[in-house]
């Protein structure tokens, strides 16, 4: 029988360990958008998108692509960003 020591030290195998990068909106949101599209090694340029067009047109974004069944929603995620961006021509 083991102690009860021994119990309370093991950890759960299943459990998910929080990202410790993470600082701010912007890269909590940027880091669940590169994960639900398979971009991992494209987090920057996530994030560079999230903080130019703002995080709420972000989230509005990544939701519309979601509800449709987009072939490619990385693509389709930048175009819709680029219109919302507030860029100088």
């Amino acid at each position: 029988m083991e102690g009860i020591g021994n119990i309370l030290t093991k950890q759960p195998k299943d459990v998910i360990k929080p990202n410790k990068n993470i600082h701010s909106e912007a890269h909590y949101w940027a880091d669940v958008i590169s994960t639900a599209f398979g971009e991992r090694k494209r987090f920057a340029m996530y994030l560079g998108t999230i903080n130019r067009i703002g995080v709420s047109a972000a989230r509005q974004i990544f939701s519309e692509i979601n509800e449709g069944k987009a072939a490619t929603p990385a693509k389709l995620f930048f175009w819709k960003a680029s219109k919302k961006a507030n860029i100088p021509k």
